[in-house]
């Protein structure tokens, strides 16, 4: 039985091969599941995450966490300087609330750009005004964010997205 603190051996065992790829080839690709950086990214998106020296990160990039045996891409919203080593806010642009500070151990590297149906595309800055709209829903309400995301879906295999 697994006690609540601790970490199931396939959600380490996929944070430690992320940081070991990352560390041996200086990049990865990783696919988007949750709705946490709509309408940045949506899910299916495919990351692509390069290795990165902690004084490259800058507010508003978005990064790979590798926290707990979980993997989450969230955006920079704050950086704090705590006995010489840095750390890092991050907040999925659809949550409500950020996360607790990323240390460097944690932070496996930042989001250079995202392949979304074939096309490579830049990553978005955050502040669009339909983005945000979006984003705001999605905090309000997950009905919303569930019908945000299948509306995106039915659009996209369709015709091409007009959300993208």
């Amino acid at each position: 039985m697994i006690q609540t603190d601790e970490v199931p051996a396939h959600g380490a065992t996929k944070c430690e091969l992320a940081s070991e790829i990352l560390r041996s080839f200086g990049t990865l690709h990783f696919a988007a599941a949750g709705w946490s950086m709509l309408p940045a990214l949506w899910p299916g998106d495919v990351l692509v995450i390069n290795l990165v020296s902690s004084d490259q990160i800058q507010i508003g990039d978005i990064v790979l966490v590798g926290r707990e045996g979980s993997l989450f891409a969230h955006r920079v919203v704050a950086e704090t300087k705590d006995s010489s080593s840095p750390r890092w806010i991050t907040q999925g642009d659809a949550l409500p609330a950020p996360d607790f500070p990323v240390n460097q151990t944690e932070l496996l590297g930042r989001v250079t750009s995202i392949v979304r149906a074939g096309k490579t595309l830049s990553v978005p800055a955050r502040g669009s005004l339909i983005g945000c709209w979006i984003a705001k829903t999605i905090r309000q309400s997950s009905i919303s964010g569930r019908a945000v995301v299948h509306l995106h879906r039915r659009l996209h295999t369709r015709k091409g997205s007009i959300l993208s």
